[in-house]
C-alpha cells in the first residue's frame, strides 16, 4: 500500500536582520561554504543592499580608515578587495591605499550578486523592516512591517551602528528646527546656508566625516566641532613593526595597562620609532586584552582612558587628517574642547552656551545649524528600535553590564534576562562591543562573522523533512532546535 506522507527537503533557514557590511558578509560566507540545504533570508530597510551608512556614500573624500590590503570580507583571503579593487577601480592601487568608502559598498555589492548568482536562489534580500519575533514548533517567526511572516531555523541580529541619542542640553529636542539630529540622513545637510557656521556636536570620525561632505557641497562658512576634550582622531602613518609586549602576565587593571603601554611608547619614542607602531601591535589582543579586566577595571577605562585610546586607534586616512589639518590652519574649522550646556533658537540662528574644559565660565557660539555628531548610540535601553523592545520586552536579550550592546556569550549567543544563552538567536558586529570591545572595523567583523558562520554550518541538520499528511504538524529534528 503506497504511503501518504510526502516527503520534502526543506533547506536549514538563517535569517539575518540588517543588511550593512556585517549582515552582508555572513550571507556571503554562509552561502559560499554550504550546499543547498541552507536558506540565507536578510531583511534590511535601506537600499542598496550591503552598504550600510559607512558605505553607502557618494563623496569621493569620504576615504576608508583602514588601508586596503586590510579590507578583505573574507579572512582566509586577505587580498581579495586589493585584487578586486585593481581590476574594478584603479590598477594602482596597493595594499596600503585609502580609497573611497564608495568603492568598498560597490565591491561589498559586487560579491552580493556573485553569491546571488551561485546560489541559485538560496539568497533572499528583503527590504523590509523586523518588528517582533515569535518561538513556535516550526522554528522562530519573525514578522514585518509589510505583514509578510518569515519563519527560521536561527536569527541574527546584524543591526549594525545604529544612530545617535540627542545630548541632554536645555532648550534642545529632537524637533529643534535648526538641529539636525541624526548626520547621516539624506536630507541632513540640505538646508545648511553656504555662508554661514555650522556646529558639530562630538570630535570624532564622524564629525570629520561632515566637516569633509560639507566641503564637497561647496560650504564655505566656519565649521565648528565641540567635544568634552576637544580631541580629533590621529592620522594613519607607515611605521615599523613592534614586538608583542602584552601576555598573561601584564596588568589587569586599566591604570597598570596604561602604564605599560606609556613606557613602551618612550621606548619607542628612544628608538626612534612612533606610538603608532605600539598601538598596532595590540589590535590583535585587544578582545584579549579587553575580556582580561574585571568589570570595574573596564569601568574606569571607559571613563578615563576611552577617549584617548580611540582617537589613536581609530585613525584618519592620511589625505583627509591631511585636509582638515589645512582646514584648521585657515581657520575654516575650529575645535572647541567643552560641554554643552545650552541651546536656544532664534528667527535666525542658533545660540549655544558651552562650558570650557578645565574652567567655570561660560562661553557663546551663534551658528545657522547644530548637528549631531556624537557617534552610535550603544545603550540598548534608549533606542527608539520596535525589535529590540519587543525582544528585550520578551526577555530574549538583556543590555550588557556596560551598556555598550546586548550582552552575549563567548559564540555570540543572545544572552536572555535571566541570564541564559538563547538556542537560535546571535548577537553579531558593532552590537557586542561589551564583550569584544574591538567589534566595529572590518579586520574584526569578518572574524566574528567566519567564526558564527562556522558554527552555524556545522550544527546545520543534514536533511529536514515535512509530513504533509492531514492532521499532523510539521516537525523539526532536535539537532536543529539548539545550537
Amino acid at each position: 500500500m503506497p504511503s501518504t506522507r510526502n516527503e520534502v527537503s526543506r533547506p536549514f533557514t538563517v535569517t539575518i536582520i540588517g543588511g550593512g557590511f556585517t549582515g552582508a558578509t555572513l550571507a556571503a560566507q554562509l552561502l559560499r561554504r554550504s550546499d543547498a540545504a541552507l536558506r540565507v533570508v536578510v531583511i534590511e530597510r535601506s537600499q542598496p543592499a550591503g552598504r550600510g551608512v559607512a558605505y553607502g556614500t557618494l563623496f569621493n573624500w569620504h576615504l576608508l580608515n583602514v588601508p586596503a590590503g586590510k579590507m578583505s570580507m573574507f579572512p582566509d583571503e586577505p587580498e581579495h578587495f586589493l585584487r578586486w579593487a585593481q581590476r574594478n577601480y584603479d590598477r594602482a592601487v596597493d595594499g596600503d591605499s585609502f580609497v573611497p568608502r564608495r568603492v568598498y559598498g560597490q565591491y561589498v555589492g559586487a560579491i552580493l550578486r556573485e553569491v546571488e548568482t551561485t546560489s541559485a536562489g538560496r539568497l533572499q534580500w528583503l527590504h523590509d523592516e523586523a518588528l517582533t519575533v515569535d518561538q513556535g514548533t516550526r522554528g522562530v517567526e519573525v514578522r514585518l512591517r509589510s505583514g509578510e511572516r518569515v519563519v527560521a531555523d536561527k536569527l541574527v541580529l546584524a543591526l549594525g551602528n545604529l544612530p545617535p541619542s540627542d545630548p541632554t542640553v536645555p532648550g534642545l529636542t529632537a524637533y529643534s528646527k535648526r538641529y539636525v539630529s541624526y548626520p547621516w540622513a539624506p536630507t541632513a545637510l540640505e538646508r545648511v546656508d553656504a555662508e554661514k557656521e555650522v556646529l558639530l556636536i562630538g570630535s570624532g570620525l564622524t564629525a570629520v566625516d561632515i566637516a569633509v561632505a560639507l566641503r564637497a557641497r561647496e560650504f564655505k562658512g566656519t565649521v565648528r566641532i565641540l567635544s568634552r576634550r576637544g580631541l580629533l582622531p590621529h592620522p594613519h602613518k607607515a611605521v615599523p613593526a613592534w614586538p608583542q609586549f602584552w601576555d598573561e602576565a601584564s596588568p589587569r587593571t586599566a591604570r597598570g595597562w596604561f602604564q605599560m603601554v606609556l613606557e613602551q611608547v618612550n621606548l619607542a619614542h628612544q628608538r626612534g620609532n612612533d606610538w603608532r607602531s605600539v598601538i598596532d601591535v595590540l589590535r590583535p589582543v585587544t578582545s584579549e586584552i579587553w575580556r582580561s579586566l574585571p568589570e570595574i577595571e573596564r569601568r574606569r577605562f571607559l571613563r578615563h582612558l576611552r577617549a584617548h585610546w580611540e582617537v589613536r586607534r581609530h585613525r584618519l586616512a592620511p589625505e583627509v587628517a591631511k585636509l582638515i589639518g589645512h582646514q584648521i590652519m585657515e581657520g575654516k574649522v575650529r575645535v572647541h574642547a567643552g560641554r554643552l550646556v545650552a541651546y536656544r533658537e532664534t528667527a535666525d540662528a542658533v545660540e549655544i552656551s558651552y562650558r570650557q574644559r578645565g574652567q567655570e565660565s561660560v562661553d557663546h557660539l551663534r551658528v545657522d545649524r547644530v548637528i549631531n555628531c556624537t557617534g552610535p548610540e550603544t545603550d540598548c535601553r534608549k533606542l527608539e528600535d520596535v525589535l529590540v523592545a519587543d525582544l528585550r520586552r520578551q526577555g530574549l536579550v538583556r543590555p550588557d553590564p556596560l551598556f555598550l550592546g546586548l550582552d552575549a556569550a563567548a559564540n555570540g549567543a543572545a544572552i536572555d534576562r535571566h541570564g541564559r544563552p538563547s538556542t537560535f538567536l546571535y548577537v553579531l558586529g558593532p552590537a557586542r562591543k561589551g564583550q569584544l570591545w574591538e567589534a566595529t572595523a572590518v579586520p574584526e567583523i569578518r572574524e566574528q562573522v567566519a567564526e558564527l558562520a562556522q558554527l552555524l554550518l556545522l550544527k546545520r541538520p543534514l536533511r529536514m523533512t515535512v509530513d504533509r499528511r492531514p492532521g499532523v504538524q510539521e516537525t523539526v529534528p532536535a539537532e536543529a532546535r539548539g545550537v
